[in-house]
């Protein structure tokens, strides 16, 4: 008997209207072509501020010198990365007139971001994309946003004030080397603004037909030269979305957050950070269950979200060559629905120490403990239940990475491995090898051999779910899945306007999960547990360009291709996971365009093609929005910001049921969208 787990909700209204976007494509381009030949001869002068001037003229050659430190966990150039590495800036994030991280992060080349209703994002990178994507590892300054029930991220609670974000750097393939289990796939690592320069005060507010109320306030000033701070309240409302018929959805979403930060420099040497949030938020959602009573029924709900973290950072400079690091954060989150109530305290605790040990090696390394407690309740009518009411996870890790200059700033060698011991599977190790060669100032050449490792989560081990006449249980055994990963890379200002990024890379996953039958099944039993019964490959490619067609204009475009194959055991039952984990879409493309208007105006669009979800019914969509910008005096911003302009809505995603069985989140459309914002710095 073959048994699917998979919830494959049909939808008949899907018109994407291929023909239509094609001629849209035509018309914007056509468009944009005469509008930047009329700016070339009527071209005037803005008066911005000297920030936003220096990051609205960094040339092609100071893009590739912009410092990240996702890849080394210490401070180098992009061009020097050994790492398929894109850095979202904060005039990315300006000009984009998004709102929500997860809608800037589909700027990222082959990062799939699908919208699933009005509060809930698919978000992965190459392949295995879902609401519970696992393979992602998501942090903010240091703090790992992951939770350890089912080692996803809740996406409708990481938020921050995006004009206090200095970066967002996206890592595509694995960093498990140093960052740690989880780190499989991707990591994300959003990175706010020291309150150093930062000064002053912010009051940004926006409505639209979407986002019905923004509103921020923020503040930052000194105490002392060596000391600075900034505090901040925000707080927004969204509008539901609509269901495949045109009905709303009632997954309307509003929430409140207020937060500090305080940069202080102890010394010559040293420097601390003290930061720390608080949030509170309701989500609605609506979920689907096909078996009676009543069968096919929706039944609404809503994620009642709080909590807060607090983080501090000590850094020390030994020498000009080496410095210590010490960080601690505190995370506290609630969340409570009709399914289940969780309550989660995490503790963690991080050191690193670099140095030059001589002038062939740069070392890097460090220690880790992380604990966190839960305790879960699940009511009578949930159909979840958990054989411990309360549990406690710890990590305790380690890892060291050694950069060796083979020749100098011509070819590097970077060796490293992680280790870390769970309370599920016990000792893992990660190691990775890295090689990077620089022939001359304009191009270099990258490759990299990766193992990491996603360990199970407490929904894996810990859990019993009863629909109807299956029940899914979690297995006490299950065991990490693995991946070894090669990539290869290229990076090269090929012109003085033009610069090119490629990456390609070859996957092998092992031991993925699986649902299996256990015993025979009958019409009115069918019981099932999970295993680690799947393995697989994937492979593609990632395309970016950036072209400076002037001081003016800019165009930034990427193409991304992923292939998938899995496959189960011969020993396997299981006949969905193969088609439920490949549901990320095969080709994605995007086009977009920062072009500088006379009179203080900026007129902004992105065009994202995505293709069609494999075994799903989401069919390939374009999606067209444009921003105009203007700056009547030099600290007030007015905005315009029209999204998905070429439908009247369009679904991004259908749920697949994965893990919980034959329950799942019932999916909506995202609508055309218009958002007017104000920005007033003071």
């Amino acid at each position: 008997m073959n048994i699917s787990l998979t919830n494959k909700s049909t939808c008949t209204d899907i018109d994407v209207r291929q023909g239509m976007h094609k001629r849209y494509l035509n018309l914007w381009l056509l468009l944009s072509v005469l509008l930047f030949t009329n700016l070339q001869v009527t071209a005037g002068t803005t008066n911005e501020s000297e920030e936003l001037n220096r990051l609205k003229h960094l040339s092609l050659d100071d893009l590739l010198e912009v410092t990240v430190t996702s890849v080394s966990r210490k401070a180098q150039t992009l061009s020097d990365a050994a790492s398929a590495i894109y850095v979202i800036t904060q005039e990315d994030i300006r000009r984009s007139g998004m709102t929500q991280i997860p809608e800037l992060l589909r700027m990222v080349p082959g990062m799939h971001v699908a919208q699933i209703d009005a509060n809930k994002w698919a978000i992965s990178a190459r392949g295995f994309n879902g609401r519970y994507a696992n393979k992602l590892l998501v942090l903010m300054d240091g703090r790992s946003l992951y939770t350890p029930l089912y080692s996803g991220v809740y996406w409708d609670v990481q938020d921050t004030v995006l004009e206090d974000v200095e970066r967002i750097e996206v890592i595509r393939g694995p960093g498990a080397t140093l960052w740690g289990s989880n780190a499989v796939n991707g990591i994300i690592n959003i990175i706010t603004k020291s309150t150093h320069g930062t000064e002053g005060g912010l009051i940004s507010l926006a409505d639209g037909s979407e986002e019905k109320a923004l509103g921020t306030l923020r503040y930052s000033g000194k105490t002392t030269t060596d000391n600075t701070y900034r505090i901040y309240a925000k707080r927004f409302q969204r509008d539901d979305a609509i269901f495949f018929d045109g009905i709303n959805a009632g997954d309307d979403w509003q929430g409140e957050r207020l937060g500090f930060r305080i940069d202080s420099k102890l010394s010559e040497i040293d420097n601390l950070t003290l930061q720390g949030d608080l949030y509170n938020g309701m989500a609605g959602q609506n979920n689907f269950t096909p078996f009676p009573p009543p069968s096919g029924s929706i039944n609404r709900d809503e994620a009642d979200t709080s909590g807060g973290n607090l983080l501090t950072r000590w850094t020390h400079r030994l020498s000009q060559e080496s410095s210590l690091n010490l960080q601690f954060y505190y995370d506290r989150t609630h969340r409570k629905n009709t399914t289940l109530t969780e309550h989660r305290n995490t503790y963690d605790l991080d050191f690193q120490h670099d140095f030059l040990l001589n002038e062939r090696h740069a070392i890097v390394w460090g220690a880790g403990y992380r604990s966190t407690r839960d305790k879960i309740h699940t009511p009578e009518t949930s159909a979840l239940r958990f054989s411990h009411q309360k549990n406690r996870d710890r990590i305790v890790s380690a890892f060291v990475q050694d950069d060796i200059t083979l020749l100098p700033d011509r070819l590097h060698m970077i060796l490293g491995s992680k280790y870390e011991h769970n309370d599920y599977t016990g000792n893992e190790f990660q190691p990775s090898l890295r090689v990077i060669w620089t022939p001359d100032n304009s191009n270099s050449f990258w490759g990299a051999i990766s193992r990491a490792v996603r360990t199970p989560s407490r929904i894996e081990t810990d859990v019993n779910i009863r629909v109807g006449p299956i029940s899914v249980s979690g297995n006490e055994a299950f065991d990490t899945e693995k991946l070894l990963a090669y990539e290869l890379g290229y990076r090269t200002q090929a012109t003085s306007n033009l610069s090119l990024d490629i990456a390609a890379f070859y996957n092998e996953y092992d031991d993925l999960s699986t649902f299996e039958l256990i015993g025979p099944p009958s019409p009115g039993n069918i019981q099932i547990g999970l295993d680690n019964l799947m393995s697989g490959e994937s492979y593609g490619l990632e395309l970016v360009a950036n072209w400076e067609v002037s001081a003016r204009w800019r165009i930034k475009a990427s193409h991304a291709w992923l292939k998938v194959n899995l496959e189960t055991d011969s020993s396997s039952s299981d006949t969905a996971s193969t088609e439920s984990a490949d549901i990320t879409p095969e080709h994605q493309t995007q086009l977009r365009s920062q072009l500088d208007l006379p009179y203080d105006l900026e007129f902004d669009t992105s065009i994202y093609y995505v293709d069609e979800i494999p075994n799903s019914v989401i069919d390939g969509y374009t999606r067209l929005d444009m921003r105009l910008g203007w700056k009547p005096v030099n600290n007030l911003e007015l905005s315009l910001a029209l999204q998905n302009l070429l439908d009247d809505e369009h679904p991004e995603f259908i749920e697949f049921s994965g893990f919980s069985g034959p329950v799942g989140l019932k999916s909506t459309q995202v609508e055309r969208s218009a958002l007017l914002q104000l920005k007033w710095k003071f």
